[in-house]
């Protein structure tokens, strides 16, 4: 009787060591990727001075607590072309106003606009570019820097929006 062999691959002919190799070259590759990925692109949502600024938060807060004690307030209305506002204050209000129209998402659409007085009550603005997303975050403030109103403006209500001093 004849013992038959059965021929033996080379090592770099068989499944097994390629797989056994392929799975730390994966994860080598895979790490590379990331350190790339993380490198390059920027968050921004991590802010460098982050006790600067929440500091910055408690002067915020005295603006929102100033403007309770003063008892203002205001309705926003937008006409329908999606770019002329109109404010009216339930009380006169003196000096030069800013608002700010803020998208939640996308600082890119985000307006400033310093108002026009027409009367002791009412002032109006006409912003760079029409309003087409649906929810906004206003912030009201006064050229000084003394009170602000803030408040979440969503278009497709057909209430207007009262900014009005938040209970703290």
């Amino acid at each position: 009787m004849h013992a038959t062999t059965v021929p033996t691959l080379p090592w770099y002919k068989q499944f097994w060591p390629w797989f056994l190799i392929a799975i730390p070259a994966l994860s080598v590759v895979g790490g590379i990727a990331m350190i790339i990925l993380a490198s390059s692109s920027f968050d921004g949502l991590v802010s460098d001075d982050y006790y600067k600024e929440g500091q910055a938060i408690n002067t915020l807060l005295d603006r929102d607590r100033r403007a309770a004690t003063l008892g203002i307030s205001a309705q926003v209305l937008l006409a329908e072309d999606g770019r002329t506002l109109r404010l009216v204050f339930v009380h006169p209000v003196e000096g030069a106003l800013t608002l700010k129209l803020l998208h939640p998402t996308r600082a890119g659409l985000d307006q400033t606009v310093v108002l026009k007085r027409e009367s002791n009550r009412l002032y109006t603005a006409t912003l760079p570019h029409a309003l087409n997303q649906p929810r906004w975050r206003i912030e009201l403030a006064d050229g000084a820097g003394q009170w602000r109103l803030t408040g979440v403006w969503k278009l497709d209500s057909l209430e207007p929006l009262v900014l009005a001093p938040q209970a703290s």
